[in-house]
């Protein structure tokens, strides 16, 4: 089974996430670029990505999950960027478009660490970094389409809307989710639920 754990976001952030969407929709370099948007009924931040896991441990991880201590906390989205990070005249590439964090960081932080110390003592793998981040859409350029131009236009997207307010919402529980991989995108499935302060 494919699962990971995460954040889900609230109805009021995916409306905005879709909002946003539609504004990379309307670029003509769309089709080129082949931007691969997330639905934005599944946004969420990815607290752990577990991979390919047998049924059978599924126990455990709920066990090692109710145990974990973090309390609700508040989050603010705001402002779109782009991996890999480079300034505006060194872009070669562009992969991922996100919508960042401003508030919530260091208590989403610590609720990953929190759950990245129950996985691994479970044997699951440490995860070399973290970021607080909600994908957009993944940008599945080729040969044809890395022209500056159209790399241009979609920095041109991204600046304006680096400051954009996408919501604040309360969090108070993280879902263990299973993941499956169908040709018209991924189906999540809400796996157990901890309701965080319990």
């Amino acid at each position: 089974m494919r699962a990971f754990i995460a954040v889900d976001l609230s109805e009021e952030i995916r409306a905005k996430i879709k909002e946003i969407q539609r504004l990379f929709l309307d670029l003509d370099i769309q089709e080129k670029l082949k931007l691969k948007f997330v639905k934005p009924e599944q946004a969420h931040q990815t607290v752990k990505f577990l991979g390919d896991i047998p049924k059978d441990r599924i126990e455990e991880v709920k066990r090692a999950l109710e145990e974990i201590s973090q309390q609700p906390f508040d989050i603010v989205l705001r402002g779109v960027g782009f991996f890999p990070a480079a300034s505006p005249e060194k872009v070669r590439n562009i992969r991922v478009i996100w919508v960042g964090m401003e508030k919530g960081v260091e208590e989403l932080k610590a609720l990953q660490r929190g759950v990245e110390s129950k996985m691994h003592a479970l044997g699951f793998p440490l995860e070399k970094r973290f970021s607080s981040h909600v994908t957009l859409c993944r940008v599945k350029m080729g040969s044809r389409a890395r022209t500056q131009d159209e790399i241009g236009r979609l920095l041109k997207k991204i600046a304006e809307l680096r400051e954009v307010e996408v919501g604040e919402m309360h969090v108070n529980e993280i879902k263990l989710k299973h993941s499956t991989l169908t040709p018209k995108g991924p189906i999540y499935e809400d796996v157990y639920v901890k309701r965080l302060g319990e």
